[in-house]
């Protein structure tokens, strides 16, 4: 698409205004990252996990009576626990954010507790839930972890301290095996009314015990980006939620989710099945909610994908050539303009990596996050040619889209404000 000379010598395309987090983004992005880099070794967790020992240390000093006999309450309760000790790192630590390998070892030092307190007679209930809650909430093996993978990693911790227990003669008590919820019927998708902002919601429980509904709200404005997640008592609560954080001119209380096909559910979800360095990464603005859920949500992902009886379908390679032809007779037709075939490429390019017609969403947020990538990723005049082409792209859109009324006002009043001021400070989870 757009030339190489036209991007900026270091271009910083979608990344953190965190300097931390910007670093390790960067790093990421990297084809080829040398091994005896720092900021490789922080993103294969062999640098900046001094903190974890004291962070794994500080989640068993606050067990205290984790529920029984309720699968959805013990996990519920580990993920919070977990989840407000992470989202603590969060905001004091600059790196060791290999969420896997933190997960990793965690099992691996409630293991060594449970069979310390079997050797010595100390309390092991609530380490033996703890390492359950765990497995509860733990991804399957995705087969694409850089070092260990958790899943194994937890399996093999209950496996040892099973033995440890049956050993020592102490009966391990509840759970006596790895229990994880399971899909119990057909997902449901809701769109807002741009069409680049998602509700995919699905039924899970434990055989016939605490069924529930898991929500993500999962945002294509940028990229696949999970913007939040959560249990829900039925779908009604979780689209009322889902709703109010979207806001209702965006999605209305009137529209209503449809069954969603195998193939879509895949498309939003598999991104969240991926591990390895982009596991790693932090934007800086992510909520409590959303760290707390980062491991469950994958689970919650990676078990309804695995319930789909079709195999995925390799995607075609978008084409963008057709895109940029239409959009320049459009500008031809409409008031004889022809910008450089250069500039709409680039514009194309950057607006959306989707195929289809979510392609032409333009949501106010993805007009934004196209302004920044444009005037963060390109020499100032070679942007600026670019986005003095939003507007009519943006009307373009809103004919290929059928939006009207407000929701169309308020994406042209956005491309109209096609310069960038420096500043990327918008919430992750941000009403439309």
């Amino acid at each position: 698409m757009a030339k190489k000379r036209r991007a900026k010598a270091n271009p910083t395309r979608g990344v953190s205004g965190n300097p931390a987090r910007r670093a390790l983004q960067l790093a990421a992005r990297q084809p080829a990252p040398d091994p005896r880099s720092v900021l490789f070794e922080s993103l294969m967790g062999t640098a900046g996990d001094q903190w974890w020992p004291d962070s794994h240390n500080a989640i068993i000093e606050r067990l205290a009576d984790l529920p029984a006999h309720s699968p959805l309450r013990l996990e519920n309760a580990v993920v919070d626990l977990v989840g407000e000790e992470l989202w603590a790192r969060t905001q004091t630590e600059t790196m060791g954010f290999h969420w896997d390998q933190y997960l990793a070892s965690l099992a691996d030092l409630v293991r060594d507790e449970i069979q310390m307190a079997a050797r010595t007679g100390g309390p092991t209930s609530d380490l033996w839930r703890l390492l359950h809650g765990l497995a509860a909430m733990t991804p399957p093996s995705s087969g694409q972890t850089l070092r260990r993978d958790p899943d194994l990693a937890v399996r093999e911790a209950i496996k040892d301290t099973t033995t440890a227990l049956a050993k020592a003669g102490i009966a391990p008590g509840w759970p006596s095996e790895i229990l994880r919820a399971t899909p119990t019927g057909e997902p449901l998708l809701l769109a807002d009314e741009y069409g680049s902002r998602y509700a995919l919601l699905a039924p899970f429980a434990w055989g016939e015990e605490d069924p529930h509904w898991y929500c993500w709200d999962i945002d294509r404005c940028a990229r696949d980006q999970v913007v939040h997640a959560a249990v829900f008592a039925s779908p009604e609560e979780a689209l009322a939620e889902w709703r109010a954080a979207v806001g209702t001119h965006a999605a209305p209380a009137s529209t209503q989710p449809a069954p969603c096909d195998e193939a879509t559910a895949r498309d939003l979800l598999d991104p969240l099945r991926r591990s390895g360095l982009l596991g790693a990464l932090l934007l800086g603005s992510e909520s409590q909610q959303l760290i707390a859920e980062h491991f469950r949500l994958s689970q919650r992902a990676g078990a309804l994908c695995e319930s789909f009886a079709v195999a995925p379908e390799p995607k075609p390679e978008r084409d963008l050539a057709p895109i940029i032809d239409d959009f320049a007779a459009w500008l031809r037709d409409r008031a004889d303009h022809r910008p450089e075939r250069e500039d709409i490429a680039t514009l194309a390019d950057t607006w959306s990596r989707l195929s289809g017609p979510g392609y032409y969403a333009c949501s106010p947020h993805r007009i934004e996050h196209t302004v920044i990538l444009v005037a963060d990723g390109y020499i100032k005049k070679y942007a600026e040619a670019v986005l003095d082409l939003l507007p009519q792209w943006v009307e373009w859109c809103i004919e290929r889209t059928g939006l009207t009324g407000e929701l169309a006002e308020r994406a042209r009043q956005a491309a109209a404000n096609n310069r960038w001021d420096g500043s990327d400070t918008m919430d992750l989870r941000r009403t439309e």
